[in-house]
């Protein structure tokens, strides 16, 4: 039988929801505080509207490429959680492991 790794035990998947969770959060107000960051330097500098919103989105996608990474890692976990408990179903020959959903098709 495997063992389940500490990274992956069921006392430390909750950060990984929480990961999710922040994530999710971080990326919408990635979204607002670029465009408010553009709009803002465009107000109060002498840039032109395209030299500011381009600002912003520099802004923007340094919040969308620190909300993938933490997406990124945080599925990972979830699908070799998942995949270990197929395994272990597997294994154990029960006659129904289609109930773990259709991640067993992958």
């Amino acid at each position: 039988m495997q063992h389940t790794p500490l990274y992956l035990s069921d006392t430390i998947m909750p950060l990984y929801k929480f990961a999710l969770i922040f994530a999710f959060m971080l990326g919408f107000s990635s979204v607002i505080a670029g465009l408010g960051y553009g709009l803002y330097t465009y107000g109060v500098t002498e840039l032109s509207l395209a030299s500011s919103m381009y600002a912003g989105l520099i802004l923007f996608l340094k919040g969308a490429a620190l909300t993938a990474l933490i997406s990124f890692f945080s599925f990972i976990a979830f699908w070799k959680k998942h995949q270990i408990k197929l395994k272990k179903c597997q294994e154990s020959q029960h006659k129904n492991c289609y109930e773990l959903g259709f991640f067993n098709f992958a």
